[in-house]
């Protein structure tokens, strides 16, 4: 946020706990929810020369896709070991078409993606070295 010219004014950690009761048929349970995140106030001054190109090298910095990496097993871990106790002949013929057919081509293209997007993460911090 530095090289965009933003700066720190305040930092501020929030943790909210929510406690409450809920009816589930004939049960009443208690469900707590719980949130915990750094809150952060930046600032930029608006006098800045050529602060529109500043902030278009921002929009496209910020603007860049993430890159989406499929689940090497989709479902989780514990679901895979269930089904390969009691389905593994389901699993030995599954998995492998999974994994060659769907995981490994979108890995492949989300690295792809990730180094493209680290290529123009530099490009853009080369142009915005200009502003300095």
């Amino acid at each position: 946020m530095q090289q965009f010219h933003w700066s720190l004014l305040n930092s501020q950690e929030i943790k909210n706990i929510d406690n409450h009761l809920e009816r589930r048929g004939d049960t009443i349970y208690q469900v707590t929810k719980s949130e915990h995140y750094v809150k952060l106030v930046f600032s930029r001054d608006l006098d800045l020369p050529n602060l529109g190109e500043i902030k278009k090298l921002e929009q496209k910095y910020l603007g860049l896709p993430t890159p989406k990496y499929p689940r090497l097993f989709p479902g989780g871990l514990v679901l895979w070991i269930i089904l390969i106790v009691f389905l593994w002949f389901v699993v030995i013929v599954a998995w492998p078409i999974y994994f060659f057919l769907y995981y490994k081509p979108k890995k492949a293209a989300a690295l792809q993606l990730s180094q493209e997007n680290e290529t123009k993460y530099q490009q853009i911090l080369a142009e915005l070295a200009k502003y300095d």
